[in-house]
């Protein structure tokens, strides 16, 4: 599992900022005044996950941004592995990585990358063998001139299969890719882990917040069908953005939420390109399209749907969680959803306005954490801030308690 993950000059994240997943925990939510830097803590992971799994290339740069850190903090068969990054997105560079397993008194190096300088440690040459380690080398001798591309992740693509002990470096990679998100500030959003085989399940959540749903169905439309319903332009720029997410992930069956809008994806290609949309059944006999929804209705179809089809151990990442939901059916929704985040050990990582939520009964004081923005962002913790468990959070924050921090 993630530990916890530390970052630092992201933007307008300067000083070491560190998002905890403490055992046993499933919410981590973020609460805050709009500017307070929320977003941005999702937004620098939701950019490493990207440029980790598919390169420095897959990102557009980020002027001056030269020395952005990440360390990552695993625990894995009973390890503590520490993951270093530090990421040049101005020159769209790699300049320091490194693994390294950490115990009370030691540091054991797996390898050391600094700039052009590979260094490797006794750790890592004992998890393979001979014949692995030599290929394994050549490996890093192609990365040593290439520092766009990342030295775990690269492992993680390779067949070692030969060496057990090499398998803590795929599950490293692993729980990166975990790293989920939902409602970037994007127009087109493919979500390739979605699926409809969850049917009776994600029914439930949605009826726990909406009783009047019956049920939900897919109907086939053709393209020129999703072309009137988007506009051209919209059209267009699905298109382009389908040859491009087919490409780059090498997959053939997804939801796609574009404009507002949320369909089903099927096909490599446009001849061969399938697309159902959403019906939604009401109990008086009335059927709506998804794109005739209200947004909270949508808000909660498509959350419903990504917490039931996510799979064990995952991190969500959910930016203004209850944006057009009011704050009676999101404690609905959370009483169903905390069952099903603990049974797969999901940890749900959201950002919300709703300060009601603040006095509410769902959360641990542990998962409850206050961003508050003065020169830097910082992230509070509300359970080390020595706040009595009986005081009203609420008016705390109306009284400016929160500002002073």
């Amino acid at each position: 599992m993630i530990n916890n993950i530390k970052i630092s000059n992201f933007k307008a994240i300067k000083d070491e900022i560190s998002l905890k997943f403490d055992e046993g925990l499933i919410f981590n939510m973020l609460f805050g005044k709009v500017g307070s830097g929320k977003s941005l803590v999702f937004e620098a992971i939701k950019q490493f996950k990207e440029v980790f799994l598919y390169g420095m290339r897959s990102i557009e740069r980020i002027p001056n941004e030269i020395k952005s850190t990440y360390t990552f903090e695993f625990m894995i068969d009973n390890q503590i592995i520490h993951y270093h990054t530090t990421l040049n997105y101005d020159k769209s560079e790699i300049i320091y990585e490194s693994l390294e397993q950490v115990t009370k008194t030691s540091k054991y190096i797996y390898f050391i990358r600094d700039g052009y300088d590979i260094t490797i440690g006794d750790k890592l040459e004992k998890i393979f063998t001979p014949f692995d380690f030599d290929r394994f080398k050549t490996y890093l001798y192609d990365l040593r001139f290439d520092r766009r591309e990342f030295i775990l992740n690269h492992l993680r693509l390779k067949d070692f299969s030969e060496s057990k002990g090499a398998l803590i470096l795929s599950k490293l990679a692993d729980y990166i890719q975990k790293l989920k998100f939902l409602k970037p500030n994007d127009h087109i959003n493919f979500y390739t882990d979605m699926d409809e085989s969850h049917y009776v399940s994600v029914l439930k959540l949605v009826q726990s917040a909406l009783p009047h749903i019956h049920s939900l169905q897919y109907k086939e439309i053709s393209l020129d069908d999703l072309r009137y319903r988007l506009n051209r332009h919209r059209y267009d720029h699905l298109l382009d953005e389908f040859r491009n997410h087919v490409t780059k992930f090498n997959t053939s069956n997804f939801f796609v939420e574009v404009y507002n809008e949320f369909y089903k994806l099927s096909g490599r290609n446009l001849n061969e390109l399938s697309i159902h949309a959403i019906d939604v059944y009401y109990d008086d006999g009335h059927i709506l399209n998804f794109s005739d929804l209200s947004k909270g209705e949508k808000a909660i179809l498509v959350l419903s749907m990504m917490i039931s089809n996510a799979k064990i151990n995952d991190y969500i990442f959910i930016d203004d969680v209850t944006s057009h939901i009011d704050h009676t059916l999101f404690t609905l929704l959370l009483k169903k959803v905390r069952p099903i985040l603990n049974l797969k050990h999901i940890r749900l990582n959201c950002t919300t306005h709703d300060m009601l939520l603040f006095d509410s009964s769902h959360f641990d004081f542990k998962e409850m954490i206050y961003v508050a923005k003065d020169q830097f962002i910082q992230l509070n913790y509300l359970n080390s801030l020595g706040i009595r468990k009986d005081k009203k959070l609420l008016n705390l924050y109306l009284e400016g308690y929160f500002n002073k921090l």
